[in-house]
């Protein structure tokens, strides 16, 4: 083993000193000479172990399978001199480097195997950087609530060591998450807070790489100019650097701005300059993705005969490499090339493709994609049996990602339950030896005292009595009011569940029913011409009936509220309202737009739903604004018209329905409304309501 491993480092420096005088980073060559004489131990420690690791980290960019030997490596002595630090470094480079190679399951796997190592031995530093490698990799994966929940532990962990150097890193990786979720101000925070951060310290990748990622978010935003400016400015600390690697994706970055821009001249320019680079490197999976944006390109300029044969050669690569979340995005592209030529035919083949690929690997949203887009093919075709089954299955699919995410969260606050369960009863029994000990004492001062001790024992007998006697009322009152709120709670829930049954029986069986008649008068009409424009009119009414229903049916329960959740049918809502003559009505909603309680989601929608109801109504208003605030405890809701008021007081005296219903949904909630409107003045009404999202309470009304 070891001669044969001699070998193979001889080959690997060879290889390594070509590589660097190519690239130019000839101190680099000197640090390979010195880990490989390292290596060359004939014991093993520690260190030889750490030099492996180095070498891995370094190989990773130059030679991804000699990279993936040392780590094996480093894991295999680790294992027989008992160095779990060995153990733990090793599994992370591992999986860093199965990521740069497409390969995110495995990277994933030998992720979670570190993390396991890492918390078993008790260090925070390396638990830290595991849950961190772990959430990028769920989030490349499209795991968003898992990698949320791990960009979060990492961000606890180091925030808690004061690793600023690490917090750069998190805040970036928070930038990446925002940016795949679409909350691209949110992602533009995070950026920006890891470059100010590293400014401060003078951290190198604050000027390089997060540059790069702002770029793709001010693109994203459609801001080309200040991208390119930030793209610029990765490029130019790059060549700084001599980081090949960030210099060919900032290459790639600054063609597709250009593209943005128009300039498609421009943008070839830049897709050569990171070819020429690629040529030194000779990282296939860049040059793939370089190919890729290429060909995107001459398919967006309409020039689709010069996209697929690159489409085509990308495709061949990836299925050697087995790079399945770079097929599905490929084929995708595929079918929109075969779309737009007319070939409808193979276009759907591919998305049978996507959908057989991605099912192997569980990639909800990719089969949910395709069966949407057969969907639209099938019925622009006239397909409609086909059309129908596509549908039926996009509806499963979407309900299904709903159902995992839903699950997902359950088991996370069940995970927490069970640990707050477990603090709970180690707290009870330290207060029963607490107890226990007081009794004790109790007893000993009782022999040893006299009749000052007897009279203390009657003045703690007759405060007790009085003490549990004020508990026992402040109980009663409790109970009282719980009662009221669980009877409230289940009139609120049973007219919910009311108002989703009548919707269901509506759109399922007197909308299908009506859309069947359609269908049949649409039948006769073509057999029998003569009665066409009376089959027309009688259409025209159907058609106007399922209108109706639909519209009562959205109303009673709108299917985004349950199916995408509050904020989603809090958007259409305002969009609706924003569409009527005579109403200008605005909707923002500042942090994380993740699924609530089902039950919570309904009460908000209803709060403000009656609201908005209210200010139609009566204020007379011309513009609405609604802001929701979120954060890890709270929701905060301020909404405000410019209609003509009313006097609170006057009206929460009179009992007003609408008030109460409303006030009742707060207090159902356990949160706070305060309620500004002065009558006929003009001020218009401003509501500013909080909602507990995790503590049970609001401490106050902000927003």
């Amino acid at each position: 083993m070891i001669n044969t491993l001699k070998y193979i480092t001889a080959f690997l420096l060879i290889s390594a000193i070509s590589t660097d005088l190519v690239g130019g980073a000839v101190p680099q060559t000197k640090k390979i000479k010195q880990l490989f004489s390292c290596i060359s131990e004939e014991s093993d420690t520690p260190e030889k172990v750490d030099c492996y690791i180095d070498l891995a980290r370094i190989y990773r960019k130059l030679n991804k399978d000699s990279s993936l030997i040392f780590c094996d490596e480093a894991y295999r002595i680790s294992k027989e001199i008992g160095y779990g630090e060995g153990l733990c470094d090793a599994l992370y480079r591992k999986s860093q480097t199965l990521e740069n190679m497409g390969n995110l399951a495995g990277a994933a796997k030998t992720g979670e195997k570190c993390l396991m190592i890492a918390d078993s031995i008790g260090d925070e530093r390396r638990t830290a950087k595991a849950y961190y490698q772990l959430a990028g990799l769920y989030d490349d994966a499209g795991r968003m609530t898992k990698a949320f929940e791990y960009y979060q532990q990492a961000l606890y962990i180091f925030k808690d060591r004061e690793d600023t150097v690490a917090l750069v890193a998190i805040y970036n990786g928070l930038g990446n998450y925002y940016s795949d979720v679409y909350a691209l101000d949110s992602a533009a925070y995070y950026y920006h807070k890891a470059i100010e951060l590293g400014e401060l310290i003078g951290h190198p990748a604050a000027f390089g790489r997060i540059p790069g990622n702002l770029g793709i978010i001010y693109k994203g935003l459609g801001d080309y100019e200040t991208a390119k400016a930030y793209a610029l400015q990765s490029l130019e600390y790059s060549f700084e650097i001599n980081d090949l690697y960030e210099i060919i994706n900032s290459y790639s970055r600054l063609g597709n701005i250009e593209e943005g821009l128009g300039n498609i001249e421009a943008a070839l320019r830049y897709f050569d300059k990171a070819d020429s680079i690629l040529s030194i490197t000779q990282d296939s999976l860049q040059m793939m993705e370089v190919a890729v944006n290429r060909a995107s390109l001459y398919f967006d300029t309409g020039r689709k005969d010069l996209a697929l044969p690159v489409f085509r050669m990308v495709e061949k690569y990836y299925k050697r490499q087995h790079f399945i979340e770079g097929l599905l995005a490929l084929w995708q592209n595929i079918a929109d090339v075969y779309l737009q030529s007319g070939n409808t035919n193979v276009a759907l083949k591919y998305h049978d493709s996507i959908i057989a690929l991605a099912a192997g690997a569980m990639e909800l949203k990719q089969i949910k994609g395709s069966y949407e887009e057969i969907f639209e093919i099938q019925y622009e075709q006239g397909n409609f049996t086909e059309a129908l089954e596509a549908y039926i299955q996009y509806e499963v699919y979407a309900d299904s990602i709903f159902d995992l995410e839903k699950a997902e969260l359950i088991n996370n606050l069940r995970l927490k339950y069970e640990k707050e369960k477990d603090q709970l009863e180690i707290l009870e029994l330290k207060h029963q030896n607490l107890q226990k000990t007081k009794e004790r004492n109790l007893l000993f001062f009782m022999v040893v005292g006299s009749i000052l001790l007897g009279v203390i024992i009657l003045a703690f007998l007759w405060y007790n009595h009085r003490k549990n006697k004020i508990i026992a009322a402040e109980k009663i009152k409790q109970l009282e009011e719980e009662k009221k709120h669980l009877a409230a709670r289940f009139l609120v829930e049973g007219e919910e569940r009311e108002r989703k049954r009548v919707a269901m029986e509506l759109h399922d069986n007197l909308g299908v029913l009506l859309s069947a008649t359609k269908m049949q008068f649409s039948e006769i009409r073509d057999k029998d011409p003569d009665s066409a424009e009376l089959i027309t009119k009688a259409t025209k009414y159907l058609e106007q009936a399922s209108s109706d229903v639909r519209k009562i049916s959205h109303n009673l329960m709108p299917g985004l509220l349950t199916k995408l959740g509050l904020f989603e049918a809090l958007e259409e809502l305002f969009e609706n309202l924003d569409e009527q003559e005579g109403i200008d009505a605005f909707m923002d909603v500042v942090g994380p737009k993740n699924r609530l309680d089902e039950n919570i989601e309904i009460m908000i929608y209803r709060m403000v739903q009656e609201i908005v109801n209210n200010t139609l109504k009566h204020a007379a208003a011309t513009k609405i604004d609604l802001t929701i605030i979120i954060d890890q405890n709270e929701l905060n809701i301020s909404y405000a018209d410019n209609g003509k008021g009313f006097d609170v007081e006057k009206t929460l005296q009179q009992k007003s329905l609408g008030l109460q219903s409303i006030q009742s949904r707060v207090k159902f909630l356990n949160g706070l409304i305060s309620i500004k409107s002065n009558h006929g003045e003009g001020e218009g009404t401003v509501y500013r309501i909080c909602i507990p999202i995790s503590k049970g309470y609001c401490e106050n009304i902000s927003g």
